[in-house]
């Protein structure tokens, strides 16, 4: 609809410079919220690659542990096969030291492990400095995820600050751009209708009320997300542990989330991870989750495209980052990216 708005603006003449003055602005609006949500999606990501490094070196580290823990006991059991060998400096060494570890730290324990060639010591000296390598990424990583953290969260802050300027006019302007697309859509109702043999005074009225259905405006379908919103294709990023398999319509709190396509609300409940959420079974066969809503409007039964069912949160796993996390089932299966799907309708 707003794309026959920007057609219109560019034929021409003063009303048409007043609707791509209109268009020109809205798209300064977007411009504005979808920076500020680049930014946001940019730190989400960084801190969901530190995250699964992070996994991957906390499991990691389990496992060094495990063998570290055997091999001190290997060489507990090999100091003492060494006193009663006779070979008493190594010994010393051993139990010198207040921890296997330690025995690392000195130039002396090297060269008896050389002298020796004991491959039980050289295996727990080597052991411990991978773990100490490996505690030293650990703490580096948690330093970047809490630098990361802060800077979400004032960036976070910025974006709804953002959408707090932003709404309301985004919301006038969308109006006005509906409306002039509906104007435009019953002159070329009328036009046409003109150039038939004997058209009824009556059908370019009757025409109208089809062009007035601005809650669904792209074959039946509605932007779920019924006011300012800014997305990118997020499809496959790094998400705590995981990949994702949606796309994050941000928003300001609380506002409205809309039924997509009509058809029936077959689950309004909380989760941990996804806060209050919401799955509509489409009367096109498809499933439409909505995750972290402030709150759920609609427990279960019919809607139509375009109705509200919810208003944005950060509920779950969400907090600080008010936005709808979006996915599609089609046929009710596994998600796709619904990317292509929202960009097209919102």
């Amino acid at each position: 609809m707003l794309s026959l708005a920007l057609a219109l603006a560019t034929s021409g003449g003063a009303h048409g410079e007043s609707l791509k003055s209109l268009q020109e602005r809205m798209d300064e609006v977007q411009d504005r919220l979808d920076r500020a949500t680049e930014r946001v999606e940019s730190l989400r990501d960084e801190a969901g690659r530190i995250d699964i490094r992070l996994r991957r070196s906390r499991a990691r580290r389990t496992q060094l542990q495990a063998r570290h823990d055997v091999l001190e006991r290997k060489a507990a059991a090999r100091a003492v096969t060494l006193y009663q060998s006779g070979q008493t400096d190594m010994l010393e060494v051993f139990l010198g030291s207040s921890s296997i570890s330690e025995l690392a730290d000195g130039a002396m324990m090297l060269s008896l492990v050389a002298e020796q060639e004991d491959e039980v010591f050289t295996a727990v000296v080597r052991s411990d400095q991978e773990l100490a390598a490996l505690n030293r990424a650990l703490e580096t990583d948690r330093a970047r995820l809490r630098r990361t953290a802060e800077s979400l969260e004032e960036e976070s802050g910025e974006l709804q600050d953002t959408f707090s300027e932003l709404s309301s006019e985004y919301d006038a302007l969308k109006r006005r751009l509906e409306a002039a697309a509906r104007r435009a859509a019953q002159a070329e109702a009328e036009s046409s209708a003109s150039t038939t043999s004997a058209p009824p005074p009556a059908a370019p009225v009757a025409a109208a009320p089809v062009a007035a259905a601005p809650a669904a405006p792209s074959g039946g379908m509605a932007c779920p997300v019924g006011g300012a919103v800014s997305f990118i294709d997020s499809w496959g990023d790094p998400r705590a542990g995981h990949t994702h398999q949606g796309v994050d319509m941000m928003a300001g709190y609380g506002t409205p989330v809309m039924a997509i396509t009509s058809g029936v609300v077959t689950l309004s409940s909380y989760g941990s991870s996804s806060g209050n959420w919401i799955i509509l079974s489409g009367s096109d066969g498809n499933a439409y989750w909505y995750m972290h809503n402030e709150q759920n409007l609609v427990s279960s039964g019919s809607v139509a495209a375009g109705q509200q069912i919810a208003t944005v949160g950060d509920t779950g796993n969400a907090a600080g980052t008010p936005h709808v996390h979006f996915e599609y089932h089609p046929g009710g299966g596994a998600a796709v990216n619904p990317y292509p799907l929202v960009a097209s309708i919102c």
